[in-house]
């Protein structure tokens, strides 16, 4: 993936010095990657830091390889599988932050997506060799309720749909984190976008106005309590990345946060994310003029990697053909509710954009989309 912001972004070209580790990260579709076994392992080894966390990347991602391999062969070949191997669920649309590169303030969507409508896509998914599975879009997935279901239950319901990869990424201020004690096999993304008080709320505001000048150390210290807390299952690969987004407001943290973090408990890595310019949605908010027309001119013709490789549904149960869609309108109105997600992903609609992205011709928004390249790397 391109960077969006590659004039105000973070870059580094020699290894950064990791309290005292020289390590330059490694390398992965939306960002970079500082592994915590290689930083402590490289400390009694002759092995470098990254060279240990590639190793173990690639014995811990076997499966993930494979299947990211055969998405990106049949993208280039224009090949569009049975049923894609990975979705992106949205539990919700509620949200307790207002972060300044989401989308989240042009959705059209609201609300929390009921039990029925997430069991009858995983009673679909459990037909096919589906992979992985994401249950977060645009609102904070560990807020999602319905009656007595939680998260874990969205989690375990996936898992048992076959899913052999179940992600979560929450900003981490919620009252709930004990819940994802019990590990499981996938990534669990804390977004603390800032080493500093000023700096995080910049990137994410409080809904609440008066949580302004607290809502940072309260951040820090439930994230700290959870990683403190967890029961680590070395039999499981529960991964939990501290993520931080590349931006002009963090640069200048970047390092430091990477300092901080790495040596906590619990930590499988910490991670640089790529940002998305969100173009269609929040205009020149997050990337300049310059800067856009920089990755612009990048994925000029790209067809999006999307459309041959991702499943989307949103809160409502409506499928849309891209995650990135913020109101909704790369659709044809079919829901969970109605219409299969087989028969959605083999219909006219998806067929037809599909054949618009490979002609070079691309409908709003995709024509003003920079993130076509971010899903497959």
């Amino acid at each position: 993936m391109e960077l969006a912001n590659q004039l105000s972004a973070f870059t580094w070209a020699e290894p950064l010095d990791i309290n005292g580790v020289p390590m330059m990260g490694i390398p992965e579709k939306q960002g970079i990657s500082f592994g915590q076994a290689g930083y402590l392992g490289s400390q009694f080894s002759n092995e470098s830091a990254d060279d240990i966390n590639r190793g173990i990347n690639r014995l811990s991602r076997l499966t993930a390889k494979a299947v990211l391999e055969r998405a990106r062969l049949d993208y280039a070949n224009k090949i569009v599988p049975e049923f894609p191997s990975y979705f992106i669920v949205e539990p919700t649309v509620i949200c307790n932050r207002r972060c300044s590169f989401c989308s989240i303030t042009a959705t059209n969507r609201h609300g929390m997506m009921k039990w029925e409508v997430y069991d009858k896509l995983m009673k679909e998914c459990a037909k096919y060799p589906v992979y992985g599975l994401s249950l977060y879009q645009l609102g904070e997935p560990m807020l999602w309720r319905d009656g007595d279901y939680t998260i874990v239950d969205m989690i375990s319901r996936g898992k048992r749909a076959g899913f052999k990869v179940v992600n979560i990424s929450t900003n981490g201020d919620v009252d709930n984190l004990h819940l994802l004690n019990a590990s499981w096999n996938g990534d669990l993304i804390i977004s603390i976008d800032g080493m500093t008080a000023e700096t995080y709320v910049k990137n994410r505001p409080s809904t609440k106005k008066e949580d302004a000048q607290v809502v940072f150390d309260r951040t820090v210290g439930r994230v700290l309590g959870f990683l403190n807390n967890r029961e680590i299952d070395v039999l499981t690969n529960l991964h939990v990345r501290i993520q931080i987004i590349n931006n002009e407001s963090t640069c200048s943290e970047i390092v430091d946060f990477i300092r901080f973090w790495i040596k906590q408990r619990g930590v499988y890595d910490v991670f640089i994310k790529n940002l998305d310019s969100m173009r269609p949605w929040l205009k020149e908010q997050v990337v300049s003029e310059e800067e856009d027309a920089l990755k612009a001119s990048a994925v000029a013709d790209m067809p999006c990697q999307h459309l041959w490789s991702i499943g989307s549904m949103v809160v409502d149960g409506g499928f849309n053909a891209c995650v990135h869609d913020a109101r909704t309108e790369l659709t044809d109105k079919s829901n969970i509710n109605s219409e299969t997600f087989y028969n959605w992903w083999h219909g006219d609609y998806m067929n037809d954009l599909r054949n618009e992205h490979a002609n070079g011709n691309f409908p709003y928004p995709c024509s003003e989309c920079r993130e076509r390249d971010c899903w497959l790397g």
